[in-house]
């Protein structure tokens, strides 16, 4: 018999932890409790390990392929990667804005939702005001720049700080370039060698994906059931739902754009995806979204080694979907109307925000970002109640990130392909020459 693939036991896996996490939410039983303890305990475990290889694996992926590369080189495609970043964000910021609105307005409004939604909120928001202010992370764009280098890289490193360790790391790197050529060279094959030695690591670790998957899958359906209600049912299914669109407007605009099929992209995809979808974690797809991209769509190392770390830790193109859908069904609820002005400064805010966010499960900016609702507006009390059930949306916010972050690599070096492909096409005669002579 033909052993199972990790991604077949993972898909096997996820059926099982949902099929017994809503079975154990319908029935009251304290079997199914217990085995959502040890499940919450392995799937720490699991997303931890994680958690502790993945971010040595980007920053030395970085440090690879900057020192190798070279300060011009890496400096040009830099500027690329940020533009299209920004590109994206916008792109998903005005069609969210376009088509969140006749969404929303389906969902009716009962009168005592609003009060319940203050009853329930009431303790929350005196205790997150300060504490959103206080942290001195992302509450705002103004606080976001003085604190985009940290004063203790160790410190950075434990909060999860992913955006000043990155560019840390980058700025360390091109240090190395300045230096004279054999002592570049050296230290471009030991950080090459670290790169090597972290990716085998973490492939060690997603050797345990299916329990992982098991794990996190099991513990979800048993909290949520199958259906949600309200307001919090209203949010899930629209932001999934323009998620889910979005995610599929990436494979056209990648086949198009970065000149490859959309069948050669989905198959890129799909484990990276599957990951995604289980760990709620883009850092924790990097692995699968490097040997997708290498194995399938023939990605140069620029785009493995630079372009998907990059991505990874910084864009988030899920984030003004998500953000905007929140601000205005809030809005809607309380009968607030919003501004143009007002919504495209709330998703200037955003678009900053999110690039010193973590790429992990639960990392979001929750409370962070109350300082944007605020200016715009929309009582806090409606955001935090909705935080609640930010872990369901979460699965199709990472799917989107991931997804984005291959469609963002295949964009950037579809030059740096159409030139492998010619030189491909250029040898191929002479070859034949060769064995025929």
């Amino acid at each position: 018999m033909k052993r199972l693939s990790l991604t077949t036991w993972s898909l096997l896996a996820l059926a099982a932890g949902l099929g017994l996490g809503i079975l154990g939410h319908a029935k009251d039983s304290p079997i199914f409790a217990d085995l959502g303890n040890i499940a919450k305990a392995l799937g720490g475990l699991w997303v931890a390990a994680l958690q502790l290889t993945v971010i040595p694996l980007v920053i030395t992926h970085l440090l690879a392929a900057v020192s190798g590369a070279g300060a011009k080189a890496v400096g040009k495609l830099g500027v690329r990667a940020f533009v299209l970043f920004f590109l994206m964000l916008v792109a998903s910021g005005l069609f969210t804005v376009l088509l969140a609105p006749p969404l929303i307005a389906r969902f009716s409004v009962d009168p005592a939702t609003i009060e319940s939604l203050k009853t329930a909120a009431a303790l929350p928001v005196a205790t997150a005001t300060p504490t959103a202010s206080a942290d001195g992370g992302s509450s705002s764009p103004t606080d976001w720049i003085a604190n985009l280098l940290p004063t203790n890289l160790l410190e950075a490193g434990v909060r999860g700080d992913i955006f000043p360790l990155l560019l840390f790391t980058v700025v360390f790197a091109l240090a190395v370039t300045c230096l004279p050529e054999a002592q570049q060279l050296l230290l471009a094959q030991v950080f090459q060698g670290l790169a090597d030695a972290m990716l085998q690591v973490t492939r060690w670790v997603l050797v345990a994906t299916p329990v992982g998957v098991f794990a996190l899958t099991y513990v979800l359906a048993f909290k949520t059931g199958s259906s949600t209600g309200g307001m919090l049912g209203a949010y899930v299914v629209i932001v999934s739902t323009i998620m889910l669109l979005f995610t599929v407007l990436l494979y056209p605009l990648s086949a198009i754009a970065g000149r490859t099929r959309i069948r050669t992209f989905t198959r890129a995809v799909a484990p990276a995806q599957l990951v995604a979808a289980s760990t709620r974690s883009s850092i924790a797809a990097l692995p699968a979204l490097v040997e997708g991209g290498r194995d399938h769509l023939r990605l140069p190392k620029t785009g493995t080694s630079f372009v998907l770390p990059l991505s990874v830790s910084l864009f988030k193109v899920n984030r003004p979907i998500s953000s905007i859908v929140k601000l205005m069904l809030v809005a809607h609820i309380y009968g607030i109307p919003l501004r143009l002005g007002t919504i495209a400064l709330f998703l200037g805010t955003v678009i900053i925000i999110s690039f010193g966010t973590a790429g992990i499960p639960q990392s979001g900016p929750g409370l962070k970002t109350l300082p944007a609702y605020l200016a715009a507006g929309v009582p806090i009390e409606g955001v935090i109640v909705i935080e609640a059930v930010e872990s369901i949306p979460d699965i199709f916010k990472t799917l989107l990130n991931v997804t984005g972050d291959m469609s963002a690599a295949t964009l950037l070096s579809r030059s740096d392909r159409s030139l492998q492909g010619k030189l491909s096409a250029a040898e191929t005669p002479s070859a034949a020459t060769e064995s025929a002579t």
